[in-house]
């Protein structure tokens, strides 16, 4: 009995090493897709608020012309003729086209400076090696797994994260808009 029991005990701190290692990951990666939509945001200036004012403006689009242009044309071809009254119809389209235009290009102008500013204010924080969550993750997985294992993993993995970084400082040098 006292057996079964010394079993279970190791194997339920495996489980829950394990669980806490898969939890850590997950918020590891999370960080990740934040940092690779910061980047797309920074680069592209595209977001959620950026589809929303196009699919306004397409509606708004779709909308004017349907109704402006048969209500509107009946009334100003009465009063200016048919060929003035398309004309003017045709000019009260293109402001409200470009109106929308000018609100969409404000839209991607203001997510990308405001990612560029994010990502910034992100990497002149403190190191993400001293982060008391991946310290955690780092002595849990050496504790479960070995650190002669662990080890040559962990600095095969700091080598690549100082390589990136080098990289993306260089790519930014050379780029000078991704700087704006």
């Amino acid at each position: 009995m006292a057996s079964v029991l010394a079993i279970r005990r190791p194997a339920r701190l495996v489980r829950n090493a394990v669980a806490d290692v898969r939890q850590k990951a997950q918020q590891m990666i999370k960080g990740w897709m934040h940092e690779i939509t910061l980047a797309v945001q920074a680069r592209t200036g595209v977001t959620a608020g950026l589809f929303v004012a196009l699919g306004i403006l397409v509606l708004a689009a779709i909308t004017a012309f349907a109704f402006l242009c048969v209500a509107g044309y009946d009334w100003l071809s009465i009063q200016f003729g048919s060929v003035f009254g398309a004309l003017i119809m045709a000019g009260v389209l293109v402001l409200i086209a470009v109106i929308a235009l000018i609100s969409a290009m404000a839209a991607r102008s203001s997510a990308k400076r405001r990612a560029i500013l994010e990502r910034a204010a992100h990497s002149h924080g403190g190191s993400w090696l001293l982060d008391p969550k991946l310290m955690t993750t780092a002595v849990s997985l050496g504790r479960s797994l070995g650190w002669q294992r662990l080890l040559p993993v962990a600095l095969l993995g700091f080598m690549a994260a100082q390589w990136a970084r080098e990289y993306r400082q260089h790519s930014q040098e050379r780029d000078p808009d991704s700087a704006e």
